[in-house]
């Protein structure tokens, strides 16, 4: 009887191990749609509009509204990523910041976790905050972060998908080329 109670509860914990590792690999993959998949067929489109509370409690800011180009950093404090691309972006921010807005949303995280993040890194630029991942599901879901970046007109001429692409599309929305 042993050997058969052994047997169910490592089949049991095999098939909770592969619930587990089946919920990672949806919550780290992209949805499959978007703005980001509309960039990989190699469309522009135009950049959904949204509407959100900045995380400091100053009134909202609508995406459509700010008429120079813009970058658009997805994020949250639980990101092991995001970091990075946060300290990136404030640098990039104080360089180009007269003629770029750069706007962070932090999703799917808690008020005081993204503030203290926002105080851990110094960040300086616009951040709002969303509940839930509405909006960035809109723009191509997890994994986060997401970076893209939209011209003068509010076409989504790009998306991050390696390191040199900041630099090169931040110079390009400088130079008002893109």
């Amino acid at each position: 009887m042993r050997p058969v109670r052994l047997g169910l509860q490592a089949l049991a914990l095999a098939g909770v191990a592969s619930l587990l590792a089946l919920l990672v690999w949806k919550l780290t993959h992209d949805p499959g749609g978007g703005v980001a998949a509309q960039l990989s067929q190699g469309k522009r489109p135009t950049a959904p509009n949204f509407t959100l509370p900045r995380l400091d409690g100053n009134g909202t800011v609508d995406l459509a509204a700010i008429k120079k180009p813009r970058v658009l950093d997805f994020f949250a404090s639980w990101c092991y990523a995001c970091p990075y691309e946060s300290k990136r972006l404030e640098k990039y921010s104080r360089e180009y910041g007269n003629k770029i807005a750069f706007v962070g949303v932090n999703t799917d995280d808690f008020s005081s976790d993204a503030k203290r993040y926002v105080r851990r890194y110094g960040l300086t630029y616009t951040i709002v905050r969303e509940q839930g991942r509405k909006v960035l599901n809109t723009w191509g879901g997890l994994p986060i972060p997401r970076i893209f970046f939209i011209d003068r007109s509010g076409k989504v001429v790009g998306q991050m998908q390696a390191e040199e692409d900041l630099p090169r599309f931040l110079k390009q929305l400088a130079a008002n080329k893109a």
